[in-house]
């Protein structure tokens, strides 16, 4: 996840397979170099479910995710990550936390991997951001949109579960990404690739597909968006979105793990309180 300069591209004609394998491919090349970059957090840093719903001394929270959810790009992913920061600023004290979060994980692996976990939790709230990894891995908007639902839905568990839902933030303007293309920022990371990258109106297309995609899921189930696509266009606007990048240009850095734990816990207060004492 990130925020991005300003300047977004206008959304060109729909996406073919192939269109979205290249950007696929295009920002799995970045990942990759990401990942090797020395800023990953390792699953061990993730908080493993227990095998056993938790004794409920009050609300039960379930993060489910990938690297942005277990705290990649934080200093402190234990204290920083986002749903910390979300658990911290919105819920009660008396809220049991867990997070499923699996680094790249993909909508699909967390349909197989985190949601029987977290439905094992009879959870009151759960957020899920997935959605890079499915752009990374070239899943159509078609596809992205049948498997977010079916994990939606098996999360809202008939509806006794809040869900809350993000999208997916500007990427076009990752500083990883634009030191690969013509005309690199001097003052960002190097480019670690040595393919050609699609134009951003390619990836900006991708992205919006996604995120109606998203919009279409959430209306469906009764569950609530989280628009970080909006937070970082505006972050944008201000010019305080380098900031929420971290050093190794693709993920959030702690400032940005803040400004995501905040929009989740915005959205949450618009949907009202959980119970303090569950059934």
């Amino acid at each position: 996840m990130t925020a991005v300069p300003s300047g977004r591209p206008a959304a060109i004609g729909r996406a073919g397979r192939a269109g979205w394998a290249g950007v696929g491919l295009a920002l799995a090349l970045v990942l990759a170099a990401c990942s090797n970059s020395g800023t990953t957090t390792s699953a061990s840093q993730s908080l493993a479910p227990p095998p056993t719903a938790p004794a409920r001394l009050g609300p039960v929270y379930v993060a489910v995710g990938a690297s942005e959810t277990v705290g990649t790009g934080s200093t402190q992913p234990l204290r920083d990550a986002w749903p910390r920061v979300f658990f911290r600023a919105a819920l009660p004290t008396s809220t049991v936390f867990v997070n499923t979060a699996i680094p790249g994980a993909t909508v699909a692996q967390a349909i197989r991997e985190e949601a029987p976990a977290a439905v094992d939790l009879r959870p009151d709230l759960v957020t899920v951001w997935t959605n890079v990894n499915d752009i990374v891995a070239g899943v159509p908007a078609g596809e992205f949109e049948r498997q977010l639902d079916t994990l939606v839905t098996t999360l809202r568990r008939g509806g006794a579960t809040r869900v809350l839902v993000a999208n997916v933030p500007p990427l076009e303007r990752l500083p990883s990404y634009l030191a690969c293309r013509p005309n690199p920022p001097p003052e960002g990371p190097p480019c670690r690739v040595a393919a050609r990258l699609p134009a951003p109106e390619a990836v900006v297309q991708v992205v919006d597909a996604y995120n109606r995609a998203t919009a279409r899921v959430a209306e469906r189930q009764g569950a609530l968006v989280v628009d970080l696509h909006t937070m970082g266009l505006a972050a944008r606007q201000g010019g305080s979105d380098a900031g929420l990048v971290s050093d190794d240009g693709f993920h959030p850095s702690t400032a940005g793990h803040a400004a995501v734990g905040a929009a989740f816990a915005d959205a949450f207060r618009r949907s009202g309180p959980l119970p303090s004492a569950p059934a």
